[in-house]
């Protein structure tokens, strides 16, 4: 399973031509068996990576993470603690990206970057030239995407679309309930997502993870938090992903 799991990744994983030589190529094979080997079977159809909690008949990932800034201006909803993007975040994770990719292929999500575009206006520029790819089974690479805390006794369950708005209309858009999964590079850095820290993004950037679909996410001065909906700054919250509504 190991080494099919191993070649699933790299196949889902876009290649683009090295521009130097030199540059240092961490080994994205070596870093993706070492994080399978994190995979532990805590209860029957439950998994543990890292953190992260598998659910195999729902297919639901709970992500640790905690809030890092109520109010910003932002281009990503979910870095790494150590990200280059933190100053641009809501939500920050100690878990590894490479570990959050593998865990959604755990659970039979299907990386491609089909719907990250389908409300780009004709007559914007396209934010990468790539053809669109799409995954095997239609839909299997859009997310619905949840935040959850307790406040005191209570659970809150939130859409992490509520800690978003759009700064020219001061609300959370109606579109930003689906995330794609369109799985993040590899390119001369090596694994990109673990070289960049980049998760969840609000503007468009084929190093995250995962991206919006939303309309205008080519631009990156349209996104700002959403204060009010956000809990205090260091709160520990999850991050549930689940199949979105086809």
């Amino acid at each position: 399973m190991l080494r099919s799991l191993t070649c699933l990744f790299l196949l889902t994983c876009v290649g683009l031509p090295a521009q130097d030589a030199a540059a240092p190529k961490p080994d994205a094979k070596t870093q993706l068996e070492a994080a399978q080997k994190l995979v532990k079977q805590v209860s029957p159809g439950v998994y543990d990576l890292n953190g992260i909690q598998i659910t195999a008949a729902t297919r639901e990932l709970r992500i640790p993470c905690s809030i890092l800034h109520q109010k910003l201006p932002i281009e990503y909803a979910l870095c790494h603690e150590n990200g280059e993007k933190v100053h641009e975040t809501i939500l920050e994770t100690k878990v590894k990206p490479i570990q959050i990719q593998l865990a959604l292929l755990l659970a039979n999500y299907q990386p491609g970057t089909l719907g990250i575009l389908e409300k780009l206006d004709p007559k914007a520029e396209r934010p990468y030239n790539a053809k669109d790819t799409e995954p095997k089974t239609p839909g299997a690479n859009r997310l619905a995407i949840h935040v959850e805390w307790k406040e005191g006794d209570k659970t809150k369950k939130v859409p992490l679309s509520d800690f978003i708005q759009n700064i020219e209309k001061r609300k959370t858009p109606d579109d930003l309930d689906t995330w794609i999964f369109n799985g993040s590079i590899i390119d001369e850095t090596g694994f990109a997502a673990e070289q960049t820290g980049s998760i969840i993004s609000t503007y468009v950037d084929r190093a995250a993870i995962i991206n919006s679909a939303a309309k205008g996410n080519e631009r990156d001065d349209l996104w700002i938090s959403m204060p009010a909906n956000i809990p205090a700054e260091e709160t520990k919250v999850t991050l549930i992903i689940t199949p979105a509504k086809q």
